[in-house]
């Protein structure tokens, strides 16, 4: 009962309506118990009306708590209720009947506060999983049909309308509209959606009407996968968490201690009763989970996936930033900018071979090639054996000659990126041509390196695959010194490993930067077009692609760590103070249920507040 919400992963709805029915009851009781007279029920009972009145209050408030404590002593967790059980019981042993229905009034009224400030921390959360549509409308055999979005399988084809809930991860097969993509992204202006765009589940169609062929569905749509990580991130300790866990088994034996020994100097059960109630660590344990989880909400807030409180944790004492290039720094969109054959071939020639090859894949400047010769409507040839080396390139079959792709070691004067299409025949290779292509920088870039350099981040790193002309142009151009081109994923790794200053961030979005992702103290990954093996690497995603989240993300981080250590000062000197008062006699029990309650309210209601954190 008491303490027990404070596993940040097990909240129940709050105020319903047979809790709140019970705990207000239980409290009426107590007034009303005064206007009774103080006469035995009956003739010769122990117990008088007034009495009998406040015995029923305890019961009504007390006894749940007793329940509970009973319940984690018989599942060896020993938990603040057994220290509230034990208080009551004494009251009613000494016959405080007053004390007994208030402390359990005032401890179980305590309580649901308490939940109720920490449910503002979860707000951003609740409301992700609120935004998930249970039906959707789907066409079958030529008719629209409404079904439960649990029936929906992969390959259907839904209809969406506007102001429609998208129910799946799809493709657009028919029609145009513009999407609030808010619920998935933190963007609130909405997107345009047209033929063979992809639309993801939880966002809303604004206006328009759109049929959609389904490709992810249920929990392996993106909105599906977002739920399901920050659920499981609730339940990740901080480190700081993992701490008062540790401390917090000896707090009760402790206390117990201590109230033996106030009741066998003085004598006085009161004295002993209030150590018990103001000696419950309610507070010490709320100090964590509350902050971390109000830190994971005001982030999904802003676009940004949290696993965990304990990677904002090594986020706010991070040093150094590694970011990868291609997607990252850069807007991932290279274009092509010049075509150079060799040996006679033409220009379409070289490029529609380099399509062949790279159709299918999912690299940037792969991508780039295949759009430019769709765009000129070339004729592919056919490519077999197609397959790739991470950090160098792509290779297939085309006419009988193996052709490779691979980036140039070479590149102009610019700094374009320039890719080598080769052919091997027998008995060695000939090189077909040369493609150079530009990535541009993100907008934002810039000014996140800025602000990043601000916030007192020592180290800001580019490494990449790219060779040194290419990065030295966008180290050069978004304002970062260290970098290391030509770098393969285990090269990477190797220098995310050996950083020895202080915590790493690593900021990727490609397969081949999935080790270093899982490296870094933190691995920040790009979002929607990020690989799902990033995805899933990745400690923090970036849903909405803003590079310009990671310095608010630090103040965030460092702002959660701040409060949580706060908290546990705070908690842990009410604590000692009010234990200490109540060992002296200037506390009673309703005193101290009256301090404790305060002193968790507190807590919980600093820890609250940084969910709402502005973004600068």
């Amino acid at each position: 009962m008491i303490g027990r919400h404070t596993e940040s992963n097990v909240y129940r709805e709050l105020f319903r309506s047979r809790d709140f029915l019970r705990v207000l009851g239980g409290a009426l009781l107590i007034p009303l118990a005064f206007s009774a007279p103080d006469a035995p029920i009956v003739s010769g009972a122990p117990v008088s009306v007034r009495g009998a009145l406040l015995l029923l209050s305890i019961i009504v408030n007390g006894l749940p708590i007793v329940i509970e404590a009973v319940k984690g002593l018989w599942a060896r967790e020993i938990n603040v209720d057994e220290l509230v059980s034990i208080a009551v019981i004494a009251c009613v042993a000494a016959g405080e009947y007053f004390e007994g229905a208030v402390v359990a009034a005032i401890m179980v009224v305590g309580a649901l506060v308490e939940e109720a400030v920490s449910e503002t921390a979860r707000k951003s959360i609740r409301d992700l999983v609120e935004v998930s549509p249970k039906k959707a409308v789907v066409e079958r055999d030529g008719k629209e049909v409404v079904v439960d979005v649990k029936d929906v399988e992969k390959g259907d084809v839904l209809v969406v309308r506007a102001g429609d809930t998208i129910p799946v991860d799809g493709v657009v097969v028919k029609g145009g509209t513009s999407v609030d993509e808010a619920s998935v992204t933190g963007e609130s202006i909405p997107v345009k959606k047209t033929l063979d765009d992809h639309v993801y589940a939880g966002s809303v169609c604004v206006d328009g009407y759109i049929r959609l062929r389904a490709d992810k569905v249920g929990g392996d749509s993106t909105l599906g996968r977002i739920i399901a990580m920050v659920e499981a991130a609730e339940g990740q300790k901080t480190e700081s968490g993992r701490v008062v866990d540790k401390y917090a088994a000896w707090f009760t034996p402790t206390i117990l201690t201590i109230a033996s020994a106030a009741w066998f100097v003085t004598g006085d059960v009161n004295r002993a009763v209030t150590v018990l109630i103001v000696g419950c660590p309610c507070s010490f344990l709320l100090a964590s989970p509350v902050t971390s989880v109000a830190a994971i909400g005001r982030a999904a807030k802003s676009g940004v996936l949290v696993k965990g409180g304990g990677y904002l944790e090594n986020m706010a004492a991070a040093t150094g930033f590694f970011f990868d290039k291609t997607g990252t720094l850069t807007t991932g969109r290279p274009k092509i900018v010049d075509i150079r054959p060799v040996g006679g071939r033409t220009r379409d020639e070289i490029l529609a071979s380099a399509a062949a090859i790279e159709k299918g894949g999912r690299h940037p400047l792969g991508t780039a090639i295949v759009e430019e010769a769709e765009a000129g409507g070339l004729r592919l040839p056919d490519a077999s054996d197609i397959h790739s080396e991470a950090g160098r390139g792509v290779a297939g079959v085309i006419d009988g000659k193996r052709i490779e792709i691979v980036t140039s070691a070479k590149a102009d004067e610019s700094g374009n990126t320039n890719v080598d299409v080769l052919a091997y025949g027998e008995p060695c290779g000939e090189p077909y041509g040369v493609i150079s292509l530009l990535d541009a920088p993100r907008e934002a870039a810039a000014k996140t390196i800025r602000d990043l350099r601000a916030e007192g981040i020592a180290d800001l790193v580019i490494l990449s695959g790219d060779q040194p002309s290419p990065v030295r142009r966008i180290a050069d151009a978004v304002g970062i010194d260290q970098f290391h081109a030509a770098q393969k994923p285990e090269e990477k790794l190797e220098t995310i490993s050996s950083y020895a200053k202080g915590g790493s961030v690593y900021v990727g979005d490609g397969v081949n930067d999935a080790p270093a992702l899982k490296a870094a103290s933190v691995g920040v990954a790009m979002g929607l077009r990020g690989a799902d093996t990033a995805l899933e690497t990745a400690d923090i995603v970036l849903m909405n692609d803003r590079l310009e989240a990671l310095p608010h993300l630090v103040r965030l981080a460092r702002r959660m760590s701040l409060i949580i250590k706060v908290n546990i000062l705070l908690s842990f000197g009410i604590n000692a103070l009010a234990v200490a008062a109540a060992s002296a006699g200037f506390l009673t029990p309703i005193m101290g249920a009256v301090i404790h309650n305060a002193g968790s309210i507190l807590v919980v209601s600093l820890a609250a507040s940084v969910r709402f954190m502005r973004e600068r």
